[in-house]
């Protein structure tokens, strides 16, 4: 359980937003949560299908269905999750790691927005820059503890 429960928070923060749709669902053998992208199940994530699984969790979480995700689709979308696993103390900040993907401030996330994020994500998690997450660099992110930092990220 504590591995499905690392591998849903791994996911959720791949891509700012939450993983609530996929919570219920038992992760792919091999690949934890982010293996979900996975469309052709041949063991490697390329960038398209990368996109189109964020694609499909912003159209989830974009409840409305105008094009952004606002703070409270981003709570609602915690709060859903959160029930879902059978806890919780109270509802989402609407912010967080799914707050850093609105670029222009306006409080909401665009596609657009979550796109760029979700690409310098896939980017860092290709090491080799071949256009493809296989399973040797998952295996890579998972021993560092997530994605590499960007390369303009302040060191410590």
């Amino acid at each position: 359980m504590k591995k499905q429960l690392t591998a849903a928070v791994l996911a959720a923060l791949m891509t700012g937003v939450p993983y609530a749709a996929y919570a219920q669902e038992a992760p792919p053998p091999g690949g934890g949560m982010l293996m979900r992208a996975d469309a052709d199940h041949d063991g490697n994530i390329t960038r398209a299908e990368f996109l189109a699984d964020v694609d499909q969790r912003f159209a989830l979480v974009d409840a409305n269905h105008d094009g952004r995700i606002s703070a409270e689709e981003r709570d609602a979308a915690r709060e859903a999750m959160t029930a879902r696993r059978g806890g919780g103390d109270g509802p989402g900040r609407g912010g967080g790691m799914g707050a850093r993907a609105d670029t222009d401030g306006d409080g909401s996330i665009s596609l657009a927005e979550q796109r760029a994020q979700a690409t310098g994500r896939f980017d860092r998690l290709d090491a080799d820059h071949d256009g493809n997450v296989d399973k040797t660099e998952l295996a890579a992110m998972r021993g560092r503890g997530g994605p590499p930092p960007p390369a303009d990220a302040p060191k410590n």
